[in-house]
């Protein structure tokens, strides 16, 4: 019984990884994972816990620092994009009207705001899981709209190669059409694996080096 009891007690020992910014460290059971403060547990005393795994402490910093950033690239993604709709305005109406004939210049407003506050949001790490959902909401009518581009660009490019009466003019624009094609193709991958990685840190927030980190009581958990 006593052996037995040795062997639970060692299962239930918690493995460290390196958790917010100001000290703070997560402690992950090896039954559950849940996150408790551990001041002063320091990786001598996790070497003398668990020999040989000494390095997980620093697998754990290096998979932190990795999904930080690419919570920041995604973020900046987004709001440069955003800001850029903001200096090309009223281009985001156009776009807008385009899924939502009635009220684009609403939805162009919505789709803007989306892109700038929840991008900023992603990037520094404030209200993670709520930015990444906003994240998610715009990225999602955009599948639609390059599906309609798709549809529509084999039907517009013969009127307009016809027009051109400068064979060197109809090359140039043959060119302009596939790539147009093609980037409208790509578009809609790279939008899925946008919508993918915003999902993922609606879910997870922020882990580690964002504002959350030193400000945990005030994050709105959705999932």
């Amino acid at each position: 019984r006593n052996k037995f009891a040795a062997q639970e007690q060692h299962a239930r020992r918690p493995l460290l990884s390196p958790g917010a910014l100001g000290g703070r460290i997560i402690v992950r059971s090896r039954t559950e994972f849940d996150r408790t403060d551990a001041a002063g547990y320091s990786a001598a005393n996790f070497a003398a816990a668990k020999p040989g795994r000494v390095n997980i402490l620093e697998d754990m910093t290096l998979l932190l620092v990795a999904e930080a950033i690419l919570r920041v690239i995604l973020g900046w993604r987004m709001l440069i994009s955003g800001l850029s709709n903001v200096r090309r305005w009223p281009n985001p109406v156009n776009t807008a009207s385009i899924l939502f004939p009635r009220g684009a210049a609403f939805f162009g407003f919505v789709a803007t705001f989306l892109m700038v506050a929840g991008g900023l949001g992603l990037a520094v790490g404030m209200q993670t899981p709520i930015c990444a959902v906003m994240i998610m909401i715009f990225l999602l009518p955009t599948l639609a709209l390059h599906a309609h581009w798709l549809k529509v660009l084999p039907t517009m490019a013969p009127v307009v190669t016809a027009a051109l009466k400068d064979e060197k003019a109809r090359n140039y624009f043959r060119s302009f059409e596939r790539q147009s094609y093609h980037a409208h193709e790509v578009g809609i991958r790279d939008n899925l694996v946008f919508v993918a990685a915003a999902a993922y840190f609606a879910v997870r927030g922020s882990a580690a080096f964002g504002v959350d980190n030193w400000l945990s009581g005030w994050v709105v958990a959705i999932f």
